[in-house]
């Protein structure tokens, strides 16, 4: 799913300069919505799991973060 939106966002470059940037910042919000879970009450697997997402999550918001730049 990130891969297609990331190609959606790289596409939609030429009608809006700044698309990767709004991507990016979709990345970051997703991120925050995350961390916020992670701080709530879960068991331990759920824990491990929203962990695990927002590492990779956050790989993820690099690489946009690199294309933007």
């Amino acid at each position: 799913m990130w891969c297609q939106q990331s190609e959606s966002y790289i596409q939609d470059q030429g009608m809006n300069p700044l698309s990767l940037t709004d991507w990016y910042d979709v990345n970051v919000n997703q991120i925050e919505q995350l961390t916020t879970l992670v701080r709530s009450d879960l068991k331990p697997l759920e824990r491990k799991v929203i962990v695990a997402l927002v590492t990779t999550d956050v790989h993820a918001r690099d690489v946009i973060g690199d294309l933007r730049d």
